[in-house]
């Protein structure tokens, strides 16, 4: 037999409605006896475990019995913990409540499921069992049962404590599910709601899993007839696999654990497509009014004054209502109808009712949707209804309740998730004019319905004919069609500026498939920009922007006009260009093969060699290198299979990181990588390897320093200004033929801790050969062989000291958490070639190194508790990171200046000039004894202090600087944030940084002037030139459809001055961006 349920969840007064459909339940269902209930005053939980199932012998007693409604379309969908749909749990039913409450909640639906996230001082009440916990995950949905619906929940706590327990009727521990069947009421109390799902965490992944575990076990126990109901609390405790904590350098290769198969997916009911009745047959009509006239000859009743109608009807035992109001109206009856009203009723059966007419300010709502119009009748005959000087409300539920008006002289509804207009504005904001609109001749507006599997289906769909984009109500932009949701306005931002290169200058961005009149594409955004530049021509460019199926992934397309003029990088420089077209190709995707293998692919080509330092200078600044190439990269367990191919279709640089390191571009053709980590060898001893072989070449930039704007000071003098780079570094033993290298790496290591001190000996040794190779020119001391050996020992200490005592209103801290991690490296490495023998082709294989070195550190946290009664967190006080690295001096391989005898020789590679130590490859470190230390302090929740600084033991060039205070200080930063109130933040900070001579202090302001203009300011200043060096500032207007926004600003550096005004569509589309206030925290973010 099949059951057919409807379920509704009531949670204080707000229902939340859905309709499911129960797999097929055989006779086998039940071994012993057919799901029954319990009489009133007793609770049936499951507390179930990962591995197990609780078996109970039942008394036999009355059995479910199927709903009369038909099953219909089923989909298969995957028993994947998200949802309880198509289950009846094995707990019987009983008459007793369930009440939650909680700090903070999340409710979202999944399916035909309610869930819940409870967070903070969680309390669950089940019948006579009640858990605390700090988190839970809630399942919740309805089972129509002969004697009222009953509510099925499951509970999820990844640690709960159970008040009741000495009574012997408790659980707690981890890892605990409770599921149980109530016929009483559900209640849920929480100081915060979120009315949507929360973000993807571990938390909900691991409380899925454990569902999903259980459900699987029920359901191999219904196909194999060997489940039973529970009439008696049981528990059983969860299997624990007990793992080996991980050691530092220890093994990561794991036993595959093997799962009992059990069954992946269950049948649940498709939703319908089609017309739904406004008015179902078998709902009643209720009214009331200040004057009730009836007309028996003509079956009709006259209503007056302070009219309210309400329409209830439960579908497939989801409750629906209709609430209308209005001045005066008319029922209509059907012949016979009164009989009813003669026995005093006031409400009748909606099957008994033909029509209504209602008149003056009438309103209707039936809690997805609100109505207002001057008349409205409903033809319950025919399921149509129509709305005079109408204005439709509906909501776009997964938008974060996204408001959605319709504005028509008539408005026509044909079912109850359906509306149709003429000459119609459709729009999201609640102006009786608004600013942005969509203008229609004719639009069709559906409420779609929610598909599992597929977050972005359901909401509020339009379908227009005739559409124009409207500003305060007159049309500016004529479309071929509309065809998606509301909010999905063409327009997506208009920029207008003015810089002294490009003269006057306008920016739009479009939905490309909004314009066109195309349906949306899951998984697709397409953005077209159309800009026009007074003194440079115009530009037009996509951005195809891969989601979901379709992979993920871009695909930026812009091409320019140039009319010819100077382009001014990002260094300041000019660079003249002539006349034609300019532009970029630009292309990322990455999807998964498998569950182990992915693939992804670039692809990048630039018309020249100044387009992105001038016209996309952000990308030139902080984006990874352009390049075209094909990864394949397979993970499993403790292995890695990689292989790379990859060319630069350019034969120039536009990086800025490249051309200011080692200003060449490495090709590999290809590259085939195996590695291994963590294998378990003998009895504690781990054993990691890598294997690679490839076949690459070095090509240094084309171009000169002033054909690409670069100062000569970039090279250190080493090249003119009008000189050829590549020539200069083929000068410099550099060749571009390919050449194939094949290196192995192997490290042994011996973990050993007694859960508080950690030590770790190991052992490294490192192979590399080399063909076809011209290193000669580059170095006489190179080789095709090189060999490689390193030993040393890491060791670490965790100790944590807790005080109670500690309470401190001026300082914010209730209790103190001292945790101290003392750490230090010793280490000795061995290097068959000298340091810089070999050109730089990888940093992990050419760019290591030997000596000997020492690092001693020690972290400190303090924590403490922070939030109040009831909201207590744990935060971070303070933290502390400081440690000194000394290194022999035959280590060091830093930068010298330029050799007037011979230029070229700086262009050989050496270490930055700035050390760094790596605990994980001491042989990649950049050598120079030094001390180091890192702070961050919580002041308070409101103020922040963070600051960084390395200093070095002894002097080296491009750093000391005679005469000053701190002489070897290579690099230091110190900031300061407070957040004054909710309308105002400020940041100042300090940065230092020795080999490029910058010493800069920069602030920051932030203020929201009420709820509309934001507005914020950052000035720099270079502390050692004495001048202001750049200033930006803004000023942001939010209207209810759009964003405005105006900055201007000048850079110093660059010598500009820029002014621009922005128009972001919709409103708060780029919240997130608060121009020119970005605090950095002294380097911590």
């Amino acid at each position: 037999m099949a059951i057919v349920v409807a379920k509704t969840f009531n949670t204080r007064a707000r229902r939340f409605p859905r309709i499911g459909i129960l797999r097929a339940v055989t006779n086998r269902f039940i071994r012993t006896s057919p799901l029954h209930l319990l009489t009133a005053g007793s609770i049936a939980c499951a507390l179930t475990s990962v591995s197990s199932f609780a078996h109970a012998q039942a008394e036999p007693t009355t059995a479910l019995t199927p709903a009369s409604t038909p099953i219909k379309a089923t989909n298969r969908r995957a028993i994947d913990g998200s949802s309880l749909g198509g289950f009846v749990l094995p707990t019987k039913p009983v008459d007793a409540p369930c009440s939650m409450s909680a700090t903070r909640g999340w409710k979202w639906k999944s399916d035909d499921t309610q869930r819940l996230l409870l967070e903070g001082d969680v309390r669950v009440t089940l019948g006579g069992y009640s858990f605390s916990a700090k988190r839970a995950l809630v399942w919740i949905n309805r089972l129509p049962l002969p004697a009222g619906p009953a509510t099925q929940i499951a509970v999820w706590f990844e640690r709960a404590d159970e008040p009741t327990r000495r009574a012997g009727l408790g659980a707690s521990g981890r890892n605990l599910l409770v599921t149980t069947t109530l016929l009483g009421a559900t209640q849920l109390s929480l100081i915060m709601t979120e009315q949507q799902a929360p973000t993807a965490t571990a938390f909900i992944a691991a409380g899925d899993a454990r569902l999903a575990t259980y459900l699987k076990t029920l359901q191999k126990g219904i196909d194999e007839g060997t489940v039973v109901v529970s009439a008696q609390a049981s528990l059983d405790v969860p299997l624990v696999i007990e793992e080996a904590a991980l050691i530092p350098g220890g093994g990561l290769a794991q036993a595959a654990l093997t799962a009992p198969m059990l069954p992946s997916s269950i049948d649940l009911m498709t939703p319908a497509v089609g017309a739904l009745s406004i008015f179902r047959p078998e709902g009643t009509i209720s009214f009331s009014a200040d004057s009730v006239v009836v007309d028996e000859k003509l079956n009709r009743i006259a209503v007056q004054g302070m009219v309210e109608l309400e329409y209830l009807a439960t579908i497939a035992g989801a409750d629906r209502t209709l609430q209308l109001s209005a001045e005066r109206g008319v029922i209509f009856l059907a012949p016979g109808a009164l009989k009813s009203l003669r026995d005093g009723s006031r409400s009748l059966d909606a099957s008994a009712i033909e029509g209504i007419y209602l008149e003056g300010a009438v309103h209707a709502s039936d809690g997805e949707y609100t109505l207002r119009g001057a008349q409205i009748y409903y033809d319950l005959v025919n399921n149509r209804a129509a709305i005079v000087d109408a204005v439709l409300r509906t909501y776009d539920r997964r938008r974060q309740d996204l408001p959605i008006y319709t504005r028509a002289a008539e408005l026509r509804q044909v079912a109850v998730d359906e509306w149709t207009a003429d000459s119609a504005t459709v729009s999201t904001s609640e102006f009786f004019t608004p600013h942005l609109s969509i203008g229609v001749d004719r639009v069709t507006i559906t409420k779609q319905p929610d598909m599992p599997n597929d977050p972005q289906s359901g909401g509020m769909y339009v379908n227009a004919e005739g559409a124009a984009l409207q500003f305060n109500g007159t049309r500016i932009l004529p479309l071929p069609g509309y065809e998606g949701r509301v909010d999905r306005i063409p327009i997506r931002s208009i920029n207008v500026g003015y810089q002294e290169e490009r003269g006057w200058e306008v920016g739009t961005d479009w939905d490309l498939l909004a314009l066109i009149g195309a349906k949306p594409v899951a998984g697709l955004d397409a953005e077209l920009s159309v800009d026009a530049y007074t003194d440079r021509g115009p530009g037009v460019g996509t951005v195809f922007k891969l989601t979901d199926d379709l992979g993920n992934g871009s695909i930026d397309l812009y091409g320019l006009y140039d009319m010819g003029g100077t382009d001014r990088t990002s260094s300041g420089l000019n660079v003249e260009d002539n006349a034609g077209m300019r532009g970029i190709m630009d292309a990322e995707w990455q999807t998964a093969l498998s569950n182990d293998f992915t693939l992804q692919t670039q692809f990048a080509y630039i018309s020249d060699e100044t387009y992105v330092t001038a016209w996309r200078e952000r990308a030139f600044d902080t984006r990874r290198e352009y390049e075209t190439s094909v990864f394949f990269n397979g993970v499993s367990n403790n292995t890695a299979l990689s292989l790379l191919t990859k060319y630069d279709l350019n034969d120039f640089i536009s990086n800025s990181y490249l051309l200011a390191s080692r200003s060449y571009i490495v090709d590999k053709m290809p590259e085939l990588s195996y590695r291994r980590y963590g294998d378990d060898v003998l009895d504690g001893l781990t054993w990691t390897q890598q294997w690679s072989a490839n076949a690459m070449a070095i090509r240094p930039t084309s171009g000169t320093p002033n054909s690409l704007g670069v100062p000569v000071g970039a090279w250190g003098g080493a090249i003119g200004a009008n000189e050829s780079i590549f020539d200069a570094y083929e000068g410099a033993g550099y060749r571009d033929n390919f050449v194939s290298r094949f290196d192995t790496r192997h490290e042994v290591s011996a973990p050993m801790t007694d859960g508080i001190a950690t030590f770790t000996p190991f052992v490294t040794g490192q192979a590399t050969g080399y063909i076809a190779d011209e290193f000669s020119e580059y170095s006489s001391d190179a080789d095709n062989v090189r060999f490689q050996l390193g030993t040393g020992a890491r060791s670490s200490l965790h100790y944590v000291r807790v005080e109670d005592s500690v309470q401190s209103r001026l300082l914010d801290l209730n209790r103190m958490r001292h945790i101290i991690e003392p750490y230090s490296t010793v280490w000795a490495g061995w290097d068959s070639l000298k340091d810089g023998a070999l050109p730089l082709y990888d940093q992990e294989y050419e760019g290591a190194t030997g000596g000997a070195a020492i690092n001693l550190g020690m972290r400190n946290t303090l924590q403490t508790q922070r939030g109040g009664a009831g909201a207590w967190q744990s935060v971070d006080w303070v933290r502390l990171d400081t440690g000194v690295v000394v290194n022999d001096a035959g280590s060091d391989f830093t930068p010298t200046a330029v050799n007037p005898l011979d230029p070229s020789s700086s262009l050989q590679w050496r270490q930055s000039p700035i050390p760094a130590f790596y605990a994980f490859r001491p042989d990649l470190s950049q050598w120079g004894s030094h001390a180091y230390g890192m702070t961050t302090w919580e002041i308070s929740d409101s103020l922040t202090l963070g600051g960084t600084m390395k200093y070095l033991f002894e002097d080296t060039e491009f750093v000391t600087k005679e005469g000053s205070i701190l002489p070897n200080l290579a690099v230091g930063s110190l900031g300061l944030a407070m957040r004054h109130s909710p309308v105002v933040s400020t940041y100042v900070e300090y940065r230092y940084l020795a080999p490029t001579e910058s010493e800069l202090l920069q602030a920051g302001f932030l203020y929201r002037a009420g709820k509309r203009y934001l507005i914020a300011a950052s000035p720099q200043y270079d502390l050692l030139a004495g001048e202001l060096r750049a200033v930006a500032g803004s000023i942001t207007r939010t209207f209810p459809d759009f964003d405005v926004n105006a900055n201007m600003g000048y850079d110093l550096i660059e010598d500009v001055t820029f002014v621009g005004f922005s128009l972001s569509i919709p409103s708060g589309a780029k919240s997130n961006n608060f121009g020119a206030y970005n605090p950095a925290m002294g380097g911590f973010q």
